[in-house]
């Protein structure tokens, strides 16, 4: 932000402030039920003010999204960073996954909506910042799988593709279902989350590792 001038950071400072009061509202309201009045009133600006910076609440939900998305994938470079090869990398990236989810909750279940909720404006900056996000994530994944598979710790016999997506699919899909009903789960059948978790990780990434 240095590079900018200071109304654009002041800009920039009035949207993450609108942003997280759409976070907060939709966290405990729910997005169909949230406002845009009930999101300026949280963020203490007039609603002439929200609608200056987004285009109406699918386009907020969004914003709210994307930076989710940003949290995440730098939870995600920061952990891979520990391994020492490309099926460690793989791995710790399954653990960020959890690191996160387990520091935001709530922010998770409402990224997780993202297919749900439709909007008649697709080409919004905030969409495209959205792709955009979601590309980062894969591409990723698609880096570390290739490292993995040039230095001999992932199986070289599968599709880089195919274990991205797969990986991808299946942790956010379990890690979603543990935001709904995970402690209930977990107590109703005496089981460790944390022991729940690691094992579902190990499962899903000993399919890939190369046992050469």
């Amino acid at each position: 932000m240095e590079n900018i001038s200071r109304r654009e950071k002041e800009k920039l400072m009035k949207e993450d402030e609108i942003i997280s009061a759409a976070e907060k509202i939709f966290i405990h309201t729910g997005f169909e039920k949230a406002s845009m009045d009930e999101i300026a009133s949280e963020a203490q600006f007039t609603r002439k003010t929200v609608y200056q910076h987004f285009i109406n609440k699918e386009d907020l939900y969004i914003a709210v999204v994307v930076r989710g998305f940003k949290q995440l994938l730098s939870c995600i470079q920061q952990q891979e960073e520990a391994g020492n090869n490309g099926f460690e990398k793989l791995r710790l990236m399954g653990f960020a996954y959890y690191q996160f989810y387990k520091k935001h909750p709530d922010t998770f279940r409402l990224m997780n909506l993202v297919g749900h909720i439709k909007s008649k404006e697709e080409n919004t900056y905030n969409h495209q910042e959205f792709n955009k996000a979601n590309n980062f994530i894969v591409e990723e994944i698609v880096q570390v799988v290739n490292e993995g598979k040039a230095d001999g710790s992932i199986r070289d016999d599968l599709d880089t593709m195919m274990v991205t997506h797969s990986a991808q699919f299946v942790m956010t899909g379990f890690f979603y279902e543990l935001s709904l009903s995970g402690e209930t789960f977990t107590e109703h059948f005496s089981i460790n989350q944390e022991d729940f978790v690691d094992f579902i990780l190990h499962l899903l990434f000993d399919a890939f590792e190369s046992k050469k």
